[in-house]
C-alpha cells in the first residue's frame, strides 16, 4: 500500500511511515456522545444507468488478477515488471509516467524508467499460452489464439465485420438521404425519429420538390388554352408543385408544423433549465446513486480539531456512498489518536445495507483517497488503498457501521494542512473514490 504523498511527491503527514492500517473502532466508541453516523439521504435526483459491451464469448475468460494490468485493467500486453512487484503492459506505464508522475499507480513508489522497469518475459510467455477461441467463432471464425493476439485479431475479423453489417438498423427515411444507423439492441433508432422529425421534414420536401422538377415535361401551350389558364402566349406554365394549389397547401402545412416543433423544443429546453435549476439548489444526492465517490466537503476544520482533541471518542463520520445502487455501502472517518494529537487519522468503514445478502465478501477493490488542494490541483494529496482478503474490515459488517475500519493512523499532519493551504475558508476537501476490481 501507498504512502501518504502528494503528486509532487511531499508528505503531508510529515512522516515517511504513514501506511494503510486497519483501526477496530469498539461499539462503545461508535455510540458515544457527539458521534453521529450517518443518515440516510434524501432523494432528490433520477439516475441514467448505462452499460458497454465488449465483444467476448464464454470461451474468453476475464484475466486473472496475476495476468491484468492494474492500469487498463485488461490483459497484460508486453508486460513489465516493477522494482516493488507491480506488473503493468509497458505502454500503460509508459504513459502513465509521462502524463501523471514518476511513481509506481499502486504504491507511488518513485520509479526509473532504466533502473526500476524490467520486461516481464516469463508472464509475457504464460499469457502466450493460454488460448481463446475468437468471439465471432459463432459466426463461422475457427481462430484460437492469445488472449493478446485476439486483441489484435479483432478489429479485422470478417466475421465481426459481416455481423456487425446484419446487425445494422437504417432510418427509415434512408431513401430520402438521411444516413443515420444504429444498432437493435439500444434504442438509437427510436431516440433519432423522435429528436430528428424536422430534418425529415425538410428531407421529405426537398425530396418531393425534386421528383417534381424531374417529371416535369414543359410544353408549349396554345394561345387560347393559354389564356384560358392565365398564362400569356408562349409563357411556359411554373412547375406543378407551385401551380398545383393542392401542393402549395402541403407545403405549406409542412412549414407550419415545423415551426411548431421548434416552438415546442424551445419550450422543452426552458423547462430541462428550470429543472437543472432546481436540481442544482437541492443537495446532496441519493446515496444509492453517487456510483462509490464520497465528496466530503468539512466545514469549519478549526473547531473539529478542536473538539477532536479533547476527547478521544470524538468522532466525525462522512455521509454514506454505494458502489452501485445494490452494491457496497461506505463511510469514512475521520479522529485524532492520544498520543499524536498533531495527525488526523482517516479510516474508511463498511456499512451495513439491504445489499449485503447478494454480495461477494469480503469486498475486493481499490479505493482512492484524494485531499483536495483548492488553489492547485497538482499540490493534491493522492492515496491508492488495495483491498485484501485476509482485513476484517472489508468482511460483511454485523454491526450499522463496522467496527473496523481501513485507512491510515497518521494521514496528514494537522500544521502541514494549514500551512501548504489545504484549508481554504476554514474548510477542508477530501474526495474518497471506491471501486470494484
Amino acid at each position: 500500500h501507498n504512502s501518504n504523498i502528494n503528486s509532487n511527491g511531499t508528505h503531508i503527514a510529515g512522516c515517511s511511515n504513514a501506511t494503510p492500517t486497519t483501526a477496530a473502532t469498539t461499539s462503545a466508541a461508535v455510540g458515544a456522545t457527539g458521534v453521529t453516523p450517518p443518515r440516510t439521504l434524501a432523494l432528490n435526483q433520477n439516475y441514467a444507468a448505462s452499460d458497454t459491451s465488449g465483444e467476448h464469448d464464454g470461451d474468453t475468460d476475464y484475466p486473472d488478477s496475476r495476468y491484468e494490468c492494474a492500469i487498463c485493467i485488461d490483459w497484460l500486453n508486453e508486460p513489465v515488471l516493477t522494482s516493488c512487484g507491480h506488473r503493468f503492459c509497458k505502454s500503460c506505464l509508459s504513459d502513465w509516467l509521462q502524463n501523471h508522475n514518476q511513481c509506481c499507480p499502486l504504491d507511488n513508489k518513485q520509479l526509473s524508467a532504466e533502473q526500476d522497469i524490467f520486461p516481464d518475459n516469463y508472464t509475457r510467455r504464460e499469457i502466450e499460452q493460454i488460448k481463446h477461441k475468437c468471439p465471432n467463432s459463432p459466426h463461422g471464425c475457427v481462430v484460437v489464439a492469445s488472449p493478446i493476439e485476439l486483441h489484435r485479431h479483432l478489429p479485422t475479423c470478417p466475421y465481426r465485420r459481416q455481423q456487425q453489417q446484419q446487425l445494422e438498423e437504417k432510418c427509415p427515411f434512408a431513401s430520402i438521404k438521411c444516413g443515420f444507423v444504429g444498432r437493435p439492441e439500444t434504442n438509437q433508432l427510436e431516440e433519432h425519429l423522435k429528436t430528428d422529425m424536422p430534418h425529415h421534414m425538410q428531407l421529405m420536401l426537398q425530396a418531393f420538390q425534386q421528383t417534381a422538377i424531374e417529371t416535369w415535361q414543359p410544353h408549349k401551350p396554345s394561345s387560347s388554352s393559354a389564356l384560358e389558364n392565365g398564362h400569356k402566349a408562349g409563357q411556359l406554365p411554373p412547375p406543378p408543385q407551385y401551380a398545383n394549389g393542392v401542393d402549395e397547401q402541403i407545403v405549406q402545412t409542412m412549414y407550419q408544423r415545423i415551426v411548431v416543433l421548434e416552438q415546442r423544443t424551445r419550450e422543452q429546453e426552458t423547462r430541462i433549465e428550470n429543472l437543472n435549476k432546481q436540481l442544482r439548489r437541492q443537495q446532496p444526492i441519493d446515496a444509492r446513486y453517487s456510483n462509490g465517490t464520497i465528496v466530503w466537503q468539512i466545514e469549519q476544520l478549526s473547531s473539529l480539531i478542536e473538539r477532536l482533541r479533547a476527547n478521544a471518542n470524538n468522532q466525525v463520520y462522512s455521509h454514506e456512498c454505494y458502489t452501485s445502487p445494490y452494491g457496497y455501502k461506505f463511510c469514512a472517518r475521520l479522529n485524532i489518536q492520544p498520543r499524536k494529537p498533531h495527525v488526523l487519522s482517516l479510516h474508511v468503514h463498511l456499512m451495513q445495507s439491504d445489499n449485503d445478502f447478494h454480495l461477494d465478501w469480503p469486498f475486493k477493490g481499490r479505493i482512492k483517497l484524494c485531499m483536495v488542494h483548492p488553489g492547485d490541483a497538482s499540490l493534491s494529496q493522492h492515496d491508492t488503498i488495495m483491498t485484501k482478503p485476509e482485513i476484517l474490515a472489508f468482511h460483511q459488517p454485523r454491526e450499522a457501521i463496522s467496527t473496523r475500519g481501513f485507512g491510515f493512523l497518521e494521514y496528514a499532519n494537522i500544521s502541514n494542512i494549514m500551512q501548504l493551504g489545504f484549508c481554504a475558508d476554514n474548510r477542508l476537501l477530501i474526495k474518497i473514490e471506491i471501486n470494484i476490481v
